[in-house]
């Protein structure tokens, strides 16, 4: 293995667990470990609108699949467990959503003194 492909090898080595080899001009080429700045990922509310986009988008899909009469019955069938796990799997996102919706107004009731005690009764 020649010297430069051995240097091509070890920076990608480095790039994939997150380092990368910095030379600095001293009269002697020094190679020195720097930790490279990771791109930053979207925020959980934005991946969040994302996911539910795309599952609604997947349960229109599979909802044409199961509705389509040129396919077979048991292709019919396989289209409908499909529409009825991503269905679940969007309602239990979207009640999630709700929760932390729930959870975050509690919050600011409770920061604002309002609380059961203090609230008015009927």
């Amino acid at each position: 293995m020649t010297r430069k492909r051995l240097e091509k090898e070890i920076r990608k080595r480095l790039e994939n667990d997150g380092l990368e080899g910095k030379e600095e001009n001293t009269g002697l080429a020094e190679t020195v470990l720097v930790r490279k700045k990771r791109k930053r990922l979207p925020s959980l509310e934005r991946l969040r609108h994302e996911l539910v986009y795309q599952l609604r988008e997947s349960l229109r899909a599979s909802q044409e699949k199961m509705n389509n009469p040129e396919l077979t019955l048991p292709e019919r069938h396989h289209w409908a467990q499909i529409h009825t796990y991503t269905a679940q799997v969007l309602n239990t996102i979207l009640r999630d959503l709700q929760l932390k919706d729930w959870e975050k107004r509690l919050k600011e009731l409770e920061q604002r003194g309002l609380t059961n005690k203090t609230l008015p009764s009927h």
